[in-house]
């Protein structure tokens, strides 16, 4: 796998602060910790995009039975299967 490297400048000062107690929690590199959020962050996207694919081809009251993360709340989003 190949891989990139990202520069985030101009990082709001509480955000970067907050980044280092949570990646110190963690016992992580800041850097490891914005690399678990940002993958997090894009694969939570792809699978509430594969229900909104889902719910556009069959209509949400047809998707109100399903378990999927179109119905459930963001915070606890579930992946398709």
């Amino acid at each position: 796998m190949s891989t990139r490297t990202l520069t985030v400048r101009s990082l709001p000062q509480e955000t970067y602060e907050g980044l280092k107690k949570v990646a110190a929690a963690r016992n992580r590199s800041m850097e490891a910790q914005a690399r678990a959020i940002l993958v997090e962050s894009v694969e939570r996207a792809a699978r509430w995009s594969s229900a909104a694919v889902l719910a556009d081809l069959s209509g949400p009251e047809e998707l109100a039975d399903l378990d999927t993360p179109y119905v459930r709340s963001p915070d606890r989003p579930r992946p398709l299967p």
